[in-house]
């Protein structure tokens, strides 16, 4: 079948919906305020869709539909980064602020159009997909160079692809379930890649298209070892500066396939550790728009709602909550009672009420809320999730007791030096005390913070959890046995199993009814506590034109076609 957007991804993005808060009298002085509501949306300069055409396309060019729409060239643009980056390999790291801050630098061979949720072609102006769904064929565009000069080739994809699939001894792969079908990747010539898979995978293409999936060029990989300190694409902007703590440089690709983008001069992403510092910097202009892995609070939206209007809030769904990895190779956390118990004592509607703000979240399972998920009035009905908490917190305490732990008992928890994920642990702690148990929270610096989780040293972590896309293909990342990001290194062979035969039912009620089991699975095990699906605020001044809320946090961190109108 030849695929110019993907059906697949179609249903995972069902839920997908964005909301522009409108703006009331302004509170601060700000520069020359606007009278529009949210930043103008001119048409979208995006590559084309993979159709065949007869003859190859060219790269797209940036088209605006009116005068009054005009994109300006020049600026640098100004966002805030909540974090570090533990270095700049892409391809090995798990934390979502190395995204914020390199992504621009490089493409994939296909991503998501931010306005219609498809997918299209970037390095690849086209593919096939064979009709039993077991064959992926991508044709390279003509004229696509890194930064350094050496043209794009077929041979630089493959090697990306296997760097992940198959990671040489001493690189680690973070995203290594996502090529679990995938048998080879060829290179019938230089412009030509085939990814052959075992079996379909139905969900290889919506999660191809996110920013995590960039290609590297392969003979910087092959020089250096890793790309852990350099930053070196085919991307709209290439890297500047690094200095930690400080900020993340990147300035425009004169030479960039697109012809005409990006507008922006450069992006530098301002390294603000604190949440209140963070939105200190936006009110007062010193950043111009919250990063996608920085977001606002609810009740800071609500402030630039009703103060700022020369801001522009967006909200859309997240598929993100805090995440509580359990170690369940560590006692008493191997004991799946003492597990049960956890969760029964955790009050989900009280942590969205005070973690974030009434209406920010919906209570949701292992899948988030919308074409995989039980209703939410199902959900509310469910153990540890009703109202009000007295019968679960009862049956929690005799489950302590069963497993021998009557008075409850006293244990580490570990939370990333992140104000959301501390908060998170405290709330934590709060509710584990209404059965018994006392939490002695250790703040950690984000990489020490993953040295541990990924070592298996500790208890109970406090860290963020976010989809890539709404598909149950993202219960693999932290699920799977052996997942490069199953820290609580839990491991049961139906779930496993169950798992690989959903992602190759090409049935969607079949397919459903699988990934309910799995569901099930989950709920009786309780290797990690989600609490809620939160929804996400990201703010821009509205001289950032041209920016759209994405249909996942990880796809929309290109800032191509965002320009500044002053």
């Amino acid at each position: 079948m030849k695929n110019g957007q993907s059906p697949l991804v179609l249903s995972c993005l069902a839920v997908f919906g964005m909301l522009v808060w409108g703006c009331a009298p302004a509170a601060v002085p700000a520069p020359t305020p606007k009278t529009e509501s949210a930043p103008a949306q001119p048409a979208a300069p995006t590559p084309k869709p993979g159709i065949t055409p007869a003859a190859s396309p060219a790269a797209p060019v940036a088209t605006p539909k009116t005068a009054a729409d005009q994109p300006k060239y020049g600026g640098i643009l100004t966002v805030s980064a909540s974090a570090d980056p533990a270095h700049f390999d892409i391809h090995q790291e798990g934390s979502r602020a190395i995204l914020d801050v390199a992504a621009s630098a490089y493409d994939n061979l296909v991503e998501y159009d931010l306005r219609t949720g498809n997918i299209v072609g970037v390095l690849a102006e086209r593919w096939e997909m064979s009709p039993d769904g077991t064959v992926y064929t991508f044709y390279l565009r003509e004229g696509v160079r890194f930064h350094d000069g050496k043209p794009l080739s077929s041979e630089d994809v493959r090697h990306s692809m296997e760097r992940q699939m198959n990671p040489p001894k001493g690189i680690r792969s973070a995203r290594q379930e996502q090529f679990e079908f995938v048998v080879t990747t060829e290179t019938p010539d230089e412009k030509t890649v085939k990814i052959v898979m075992k079996q379909p995978y139905v969900a290889f293409m919506a999660q191809f298209a996110i920013d995590w999936f960039v290609i590297y060029p392969k003979h910087i990989v092959e020089a250096k070892g890793d790309m852990k300190r350099d930053v070196l694409g085919t991307g709209a902007f290439k890297f500047k500066s690094y200095t930690s703590g400080v900020s993340v440089e990147v300035v425009r690709n004169p030479d960039y396939f697109m012809k005409g983008l990006p507008y922006l001069d450069g992006v530098a992403h301002y390294i603000i550790k604190d949440g209140a510092t963070r939105f200190s910097a936006l009110r007062t202009g010193q950043v111009k728009m919250t990063g996608r892995f920085a977001p606002l609070t609810p009740s800071e939206a609500q402030k630039l709602k009703a103060e700022y209007p020369h801001v522009a809030v967006w909200r859309f769904p997240a598929f993100q909550s805090p995440s509580h990895p359990i170690n369940v190779t560590n006692p008493p956390f191997s004991d799946v009672r003492v597990r049960r118990a956890l969760s029964l004592a955790y009050d989900r509607q009280a942590a969205i009420r005070l973690l974030l703000g009434e209406g920010a979240a919906r209570i949701g399972t292992f899948l988030p809320p919308g074409p995989w998920g039980l209703p939410e009035e199902e959900v509310a009905k469910l153990p540890g999730y009703r109202q009000p908490k007295d019968a679960d917190r009862a049956e929690a305490r005799r489950l302590l007791a069963e497993a021998a732990y009557p008075d409850g008992f006293t244990m580490n928890l570990l939370a990333r030096a992140l104000r959301e994920d501390q908060q998170a642990a405290e709330y934590l702690r709060d509710q584990l005390a209404t059965i018994g148990i006392k939490a002695n929270i250790q703040v950690l610096e984000t990489t020490v913070y993953n040295t541990h989780v990924r070592s298996g040293n500790f208890q109970i972590g406090s860290q963020g959890n976010a989809w890539r896309v709404n598909d149950p293909d993202d219960l693999s990342r932290k699920l799977l046995t052996g997942a490069a990001q199953n820290y609580s290194m839990w491991s049961v062979k139906k779930f496993d199993d169950l798992f690989f035969e959903q992602a190759r039912t090409l049935d969607v009620a079949k397919r459903k009814a699988m990934v309910r089991e799995l569901d099930g699975i989950l709920l009786q095990e309780w290797p990690i506590l989600w609490p809620y699906w939160a929804d996400n605020f990201l703010a821009s001044w509205l001289e950032v034109k041209n920016f759209s809320a994405p249909p996942s946090l990880a796809a929309a961190t290109r800032n191509r076609d965002i320009w500044l109108a002053k």
